[in-house]
């Protein structure tokens, strides 16, 4: 039997060890459980669970009343016979250990990410039976029952992740053949997401190849009819295509899921740094983005961090991206722009667009030449899509612009060392200054790759050596590397060479400059 204690959220929250049910008991609890488990891996304040349950009307008790609460979770598992620590005390809050919990939300991804490993082989059959798998794991609305705006907003992106699965699913079955059968599914599934074109184009699809076309045409006057009295929107260029191919009996309909299911899912993203530090305020900020987002919501969450050189900016986006990955299930897309560096030319927008209509299955014989031509392609080939776009080392808003996705269900991260005022006041981009570490943030970054035991030694030392470093984390990261490949070097004997650094110790990059030296 699974030594993991099991969590079930899609549908009423549910537990269970060695298939023996877990009694959950209280509305504050659950909630309390809710939020850790839509975040398992992911240390989540007591201040968040408080507001979780609380909102913004917190009693003074309210850390007391969430620890109680935690203490409960963890005796009820114990109880059941469970003794393994899954659910652990992280700083300021609490955490979910994955390897110690089976989550069916989890799962689900799983096998998503499993049939579009099978899609891109050309598995289609068993790529419809994974997803076929995966939709089964819903049991009704994620959380069923629970209240409140976080685990609603939390709640939603699952929900969405339903669709989108349900959409490659028909997208799947639609290249089968079995047109018949994907008219029926989808069609309660449309009434229940009326603003989801990509979803109602499927149903319009099949139903069309079924030799239904004046239900096909009806879908569309429907989806028309909600959006403009809804939104006072038209619907988008590919529904209002499909709808001419309709109307024409155009033979290319017949093709047409059949080209999408071929479609590519790129994942560009290079690794995440190791041993990051800090950042806490940060990475709230990144989150921050993606909540509300929802097909009433059509603003694209774009975030520009800024600061010096070496302050980490490349660092903490790859940080948050790998760890937001998952709520991208169609993909990533990486550009370094080389907007500052010493040695390449700044990447014009039209490269990183050849390269990314690519990477996204677009043949090289269809992609323009002109640059408005292949941001129009782009924008296009991503729409519907739920993809992660990361921008590094951007000059100016110029470059950048081209290459934002059109679609409110993506996301645009960008790195500069200015904040790119234009994106903030033409896009509404969010500004995120990245300030130097703290003085305690430098020592455990020092620590964690250069050895505990050696700051543990000469702890003044270490905090000196980090102020030498101006607090930057590729200086501090730097000085480890200059430590680990001179184990005889004490942390003294650092500080030393760096003290004899021909500019002032607290000038930017001095630190960095001074371990470069031969």
């Amino acid at each position: 039997m699974s030594e993991h204690v099991e969590f079930r959220i899609l549908g009423t929250l549910e537990a269970a060890f060695q298939r023996r049910p877990v009694r959950l008991r209280g509305g504050r609890s659950q909630l309390i459980l809710a939020a850790l488990l839509l975040n398992v891996d992911r240390a989540v304040s007591a201040g968040r669970l408080a507001e979780t349950v609380w909102g913004e009307h917190l009693p003074e008790s309210a850390r007391t009343q969430v620890a109680i609460c935690v203490s409960g979770l963890r005796r009820v598992v114990r109880e059941a016979g469970c003794g393994m620590d899954w659910l652990q005390t992280a700083g300021s809050g609490y955490r979910v250990r994955a390897e110690a919990v089976r989550l069916d939300a989890q799962t689900a991804e799983e096998l998503r990410a499993r049939a579009q490993d099978a899609t891109t082989e050309g598995r289609t059959e068993e790529a419809a039976a994974l997803l076929r798998q995966a939709l089964g794991l819903w049991r009704g609305p994620v959380l069923a029952g629970l209240d409140g705006e976080i685990i609603v907003a939390s709640a939603r992106r699952l929900e969405d992740l339903r669709v989108t699965m349900a959409e490659e699913l028909a997208d799947a079955e639609l290249s089968l053949g079995r047109h018949r059968e994907v008219a029926d599914e989808l069609t309660a599934l449309v009434l229940e997401n009326p603003f989801r074109e990509r979803l109602r184009g499927r149903l319009m699809t099949a139903l069309a190849r079924a030799g239904r076309k004046a239900e096909a045409l009806e879908v569309y006057q429907e989806g028309r009819r909600t959006l403009v009295q809804e939104l006072g929107l038209e619907p988008g260029r590919a529904l209002r295509e499909l709808h001419g191919a309709i109307l024409r009996d155009d033979s290319s309909l017949h093709a047409a899921s059949a080209a999408r299911s071929r479609g590519r899912r790129p994942a560009q993203l290079p690794p995440a740094a190791s041993a990051f530090t800090g950042r806490a305020a940060e990475l709230r900020v990144l989150d921050d983005l993606l909540e509300g987002q929802d097909e009433t919501n059509r603003h694209l969450p774009i975030c520009v961090i800024s600061g010096v050189a070496g302050v980490g900016k490349t660092g903490l986006a790859l940080h948050w991206a790998h760890r937001a990955a998952s709520r991208f299930p169609d993909g990533h897309l990486f550009a370094d722009l080389h907007g500052n560096g010493p040695r390449a030319r700044p990447t014009p927008p039209e490269a990183v667009l050849a390269r990314w209509l690519r990477a996204l299955g677009v043949p090289d014989h269809e992609i323009p030449r002109d640059r408005e031509e292949r941001a129009a392609l782009y924008r296009s080939t991503l729409d519907g899509r739920r993809m992660l776009i990361l921008l590094d080392n951007a000059e100016s808003a110029a470059q950048v612009r081209p290459l934002l996705p059109g679609s409110h269900r993506c996301c645009a991260i960008v790195t500069a060392r200015q904040p790119l005022q234009e994106l903030l006041a033409a896009e509404g981009a969010q500004a995120l200054l990245l300030e130097r570490l703290s003085p305690d943030e430098s020592v455990d970054l020092l620590g964690r790759l250069a050895g505990l035991v050696r700051v543990a030694e000469d702890p003044a030392a270490a905090l000196r050596l980090g102020e030498l470093c101006g607090h930057l984390p590729l200086a501090v990261r730097t000085a480890a590397v200059s430590l680990a490949t001179h184990p005889t070097w004490t942390l003294a004997d650092l500080t030393d060479r760096l003290n004899s650094a021909p500019r002032p110790p607290h000038s930017p990059d001095s630190g960095y400059s001074a371990l470069r030296r031969p």
